[in-house]
């Protein structure tokens, strides 16, 4: 069996492999979370159940994450993935959320509508307190707002460290979406190598949800990326939001299977 957990410097990130006839594990700390928690944050980023040992070689994986001093650990799996998820039950994990990933394809032969009464822009400076207030009262349904162990004002934090990180981001593009004066909605993007046009975050503002603003502004955006040369739109929702499943199905985004997401956070 091999353990490697390996840290650097102030920050304390972890990043170790579990290697053994009975089980692959491997994972890191996550940056950006632990900002948010104070505390080092690790994702599990590949699990993989080989043989009946698996229960006993995962505490090497526990024995490096107690004394990282991590409050919050997280995993993804695809949706079929059962013995993999009942190994982290096993240990103390929770089933938090089940997540989509939709796109819609072939973008530049369909016919989009690129007008609906809303201005598209990249984002301005002084856009960006009306976003970080969207960022930090519209999300409600994703795993850092209803894990009940977790603060929730911890999630709008998190949420709202993202607008601000993409605001200057070299790859990641922050729009923002008016009608008249008011800003309606942000949107993060990010065109990748493959003619993706990859929606990392976006939200309606929380006081105009339910008037039609949803759809107006995703139609917006996929007219965007239209313009922009993209092959395809692809993004990510929980599956509880279902708004936002049934906005996704009318604009004809097709969906893969699914995905599951488990936290393990340390008792107080």
């Amino acid at each position: 069996m091999s353990s490697s957990p390996e840290h650097s410097g102030d920050s304390e990130a972890l990043n170790g492999c579990v290697d053994t006839d009975g089980l692959y594990l491997a994972w890191t700390q996550s940056p950006w979370d632990t900002a948010v928690y104070g505390r080092p944050v690790l994702q599990i980023n590949v699990i993989e159940v080989r043989g009946p040992s698996a229960d006993k070689d995962i505490g090497a994986f526990e024995l490096a994450r107690d004394a990282c001093g991590t409050r919050l650990v997280s995993c993804r799996l695809s949706h079929e993935r059962l013995r993999e998820s009942m190994l982290l039950e096993g240990v103390g994990f929770r089933f938090i959320e089940m997540l989509y990933q939709p796109e819609l394809g072939d973008l530049q032969s369909r016919d989009l509508q690129h007008e609906n009464g809303l201005a598209l822009a990249l984002a301005a400076s002084e856009d960006l307190p009306a976003i970080l207030h969207i960022a930090g009262t519209a999300f409600r349904s994703e795993r850092f707002h209803v894990d009940p162990r977790l603060p929730a004002r911890l999630g709008d934090q998190r949420y709202q460290n993202w607008v601000r990180s993409s605001f200057s981001h070299p790859s990641q593009r922050l729009y923002v979406l008016h009608d008249a004066r008011s800003v309606i909605a942000f949107f993060v993007t990010e065109n990748l190598a493959d003619g993706t046009c990859y929606w990392h975050l976006n939200a309606v503002a929380s006081e105009v949800q339910g008037r039609g603003y949803g759809r107006r502004a995703w139609q917006a955006m996929l007219g965007h990326a239209q313009k922009e040369g993209a092959k395809r739109v692809r993004t990510s929702f929980v599956a509880r939001n279902h708004r936002v499943l049934n906005l996704y199905a009318r604009l004809g985004f097709d969906f893969s299977p699914p995905s599951m997401t488990f936290h393990w956070v340390r008792p107080e």
